[in-house]
């Protein structure tokens, strides 16, 4: 956001500057251009007075005279022509400058009144800025004096022309100074900018990073209320409000599903042993039909057990840690061995890294969680797997990421059922054994707050192979 405020100021300062100095340089320019045509169209209507009357007394080599001491002055070209016809010229290219024929055209022009502007060329620097006007031979002013026959009855004209470069130096100059004067502006704004977005996203930031500790699981995070502008505090006001009116509807929440599973877990628990002891005094017929009753109680117990532990993981964002899942399978594997060998299963682990490392196999998880998500999910397996089946327990590392595999040889599941099968309280239609439907639940809660992700999918065999995938170290 800073940058975009930033860049904002900027490019409004930037058009503004751009919007000023262009029009004001052009100004400039045309103002600079303007000035020095006038100043040398005076100065070639006073060269043509004195060369005028020069010409009219007959004193040519006076003229000559004036208008190369002008040309030396004013490094400039200077040519009177009498009916097309070069009478004299002075200064450096000044035939050269004749032969030009655009300079023929302002002659021939300036016959009928003056002429003044700029003669563009390849090269800007060859330019040159001209004036050009008739002069008329003055009377001779003693009787008898000879007036000169060449200029006599001919129009006479008198062009004067100056380098153009120094005009463009000038301009350039001109642009220049403005360009400085608009990166001065750009810099200033940019820096006033840079300050007034550093304020604003400062106080911003600290709202930013209480509602990502709050996002985190740390309900009692509040963003600060007495900085920034009245717009921001009345911001951290609302996020606050919210913020403590979830933490209240998330700890009233948790303490009802954790009162409720406490509360029940005990009549539970009152409830089977009341059974059990009532089964010693009845006879077999009645015994089967309080089996399922016991069942349901067990069950029960289970649903609850298995409430409790979703309401601790609920909403909750603990640290993660570097764990060891190549000694997380073999652990859990023994520990479900006995189980396996009682149903007769055949309950294997394998536990590979990318290099054949087994040590190499390390993900960042939840401390606990990894077991925890094992159990439920061997549970599961060897819940589906039949006599003389078999559980496989592996993981692998693929790039970046740890996959663990519990694989089953049991019926399988359909698309569908695979799909709703984290559901809470869900079980398959027909399933032989009585579950509490939360265990694949809390084996997706648990997963999700370690940062992986878990699904099921189809086994070789047809089964199910249940796979968890974690950040690996």
């Amino acid at each position: 956001m800073r940058r975009r405020l930033i860049g904002g100021f900027f490019l409004f300062t930037l058009a503004v500057v751009l919007l000023l100095e262009v029009p004001l340089g052009f100004s400039l320019s045309h103002n600079a251009r303007t000035i020095a045509l006038s100043e040398l169209q005076n100065d070639s209507a006073s060269l043509g007075v004195l060369v005028g009357a020069s010409l009219g007394r007959g004193e040519m080599a006076v003229a000559m005279k004036i208008i190369a001491r002008f040309a030396r002055a004013e490094n400039a070209i200077v040519v009177v022509v009498s009916n097309g016809k070069l009478e004299m010229s002075a200064g450096a290219g000044a035939a050269e400058e004749m032969a030009e024929p655009p300079t023929r055209a302002i002659l021939r022009s300036a016959e009928a009144g003056r002429e003044s502007g700029e003669e563009g060329s390849r090269d800007p620097d060859d330019d040159l800025l001209y004036a050009a006007l008739p002069v008329a031979p003055a009377s001779p002013a003693t009787p008898g004096a000879a007036t000169h026959p060449a200029v006599g009855a001919f129009t006479t004209v008198l062009l004067v022309a100056e380098p153009a470069a120094p005009l463009h130096r000038h301009i350039a100059s001109e642009w220049i100074r403005l360009a400085i004067f608009g990166a001065v502006i750009l810099a200033v704004a940019t820096a006033a900018g840079t300050m007034f977005a550093r304020s604003l996203t400062r106080h911003l930031g600290g709202i930013e990073a209480a509602v990502a500790a709050f996002g985190a699981g740390s309900l009692s995070e509040r963003a600060p209320v007495n900085r920034g502008p009245s717009e921001l505090r009345a911001l951290a006001d609302t996020i606050n409000e919210m913020a403590e009116r979830l933490e209240e509807l998330l700890h009233a929440q948790r303490a009802f599903v954790a009162d409720a599973s406490h509360q029940l877990r005990t009549p539970m628990t009152a409830l089977r042993l009341r059974l059990e002891n009532l089964e010693d005094t009845l006879d077999s017929t009645q015994r089967t039909e309080l089996a399922p009753a016991i069942a349901e109680a067990d069950r029960l117990s289970r649903v609850v057990d298995g409430l409790l532990a979703l309401a601790r993981t609920d909403g909750t964002r603990p640290t993660r840690e570097e764990i060891d899942v190549s000694a997380a399978l073999r652990e859990r594997a023994d520990a479900w061995s006995a189980l396996a060998e009682e149903r007769h299963v055949t309950l294997s682990c394998k536990a590979m890294a990318a290099a054949g490392s087994v040590s190499a196999l390390r993900a960042l998880a939840c401390a606990g969680h990894i077991e925890q998500v094992l159990d439920n999910l061997l549970a599961n397996a060897l819940d589906a797997t039949p006599a003389g089946g078999s559980v496989q327990l592996g993981a692998s590392r693929i790039g970046g990421q740890v996959e663990i595999h519990v694989i089953d040889s049991g019926p399988g599941m359909t698309s569908s059922d695979r799909t709703r099968a984290f559901d809470r309280f869900w079980r398959p239609e027909g399933a032989h054994h009585e579950g509490s439907g939360l265990g694949l639940a809390i084996v997706a809660q648990l997963v999700r707050v370690s940062g992986g992700t878990a699904w099921l999918d189809v086994s070789e065999s047809g089964g199910v192979d249940a796979i968890v995938r974690l950040e690996a170290c």
